[in-house]
């Protein structure tokens, strides 16, 4: 498919929750390695204008080995690359290996390509915090155009019974209030989860990627394992439209 059409200005492809461990070693009897390669060198993640890794890159402590084996890999790609932590990685462990805006003990920033503007959130202790709301509302105003943004943790309830259960956003009603401001943000894009779901609020749609780990089981209370396979998200941003393909 060809993703260069006249009213296609972005193509933009979403990696979320790697888990990569300190070394080759399996994590939880998965090749991790091997599933973010798959997701990396997949035919639907060519010629992208942008590569965004949206949050727990590492498996369980930070691991520096996960932060230097992504480094290696990406810096091989032609198109830039936005990352953000999650709940599972340290920005200062991160931030050795990967060129990140660190400002008030957060990664928080705004990327503009090819005209376009993409908002990205720290929500890596799991909620996300003031001073980054109130730039959000400085911020995202100067804006003409549409805006996305992207952020570990969804922003609301994606009837992920596990999930939604022991690991939501704390204080995703206050950010919901907030993102709520805006008419020019009708996109969010998220991880965490380990599922792919689409959840409306408001004018707001919600994608929540798949993870490249492996896939939680979303009708049950408990841990249970969906898959092992790898998951990712392709987004490709038009003048007046947002699409997104989830792959397997």
């Amino acid at each position: 498919m060809n993703y260069k059409k006249v009213n296609i200005l972005l193509k933009i492809g979403q990696i979320s929750d790697i888990h990569i461990g300190e070394d080759e070693s399996l994590v939880q009897d998965i090749d991790v390695r091997k599933n973010f390669l798959d997701a990396l060198n997949s035919d639907s993640m060519q010629e992208l204008d942008l590569l965004v890794l949206s949050g727990d890159l590492a498996n369980e402590n930070a691991e520096p080995g996960a932060y230097k084996f992504i480094a290696d890999q990406i810096k091989l790609l032609k198109c830039p690359v936005c990352i953000i932590p999650g709940n599972h990685d340290d920005i200062d462990v991160m931030a050795k290996y990967f060129d990140i805006p660190v400002k008030n003990g957060k990664c928080y920033y705004r990327f503009d390509l090819q005209g376009k503007s993409i908002f990205f959130l720290d929500s890596a202790c799991g909620e996300v915090s003031r001073d980054q709301l109130d730039w959000l509302e400085s911020e995202i105003p100067k804006v003409d155009g549409e805006v996305i943004l992207f952020m570990h943790h969804p922003p609301c309830f994606c009837d992920h019974k596990f999930m939604d259960l022991h690991y939501h956003l704390k204080n995703m009603v206050e950010v919901r209030n907030v993102l709520s401001k805006f008419k020019n943000l009708k996109h969010v894009f998220c991880g965490h989860y380990h599922c792919e779901f689409e959840v409306m609020f408001k004018d707001i749609t919600v994608h929540v990627a798949p993870a490249t780990q492996m896939q939680i089981a979303p009708d049950r209370p408990y841990f249970k394992l969906k898959s092992d396979k790898p998951g990712w998200q392709v987004i490709k941003w038009g003048e007046n439209s947002v699409e997104t393909k989830v792959h397997f």
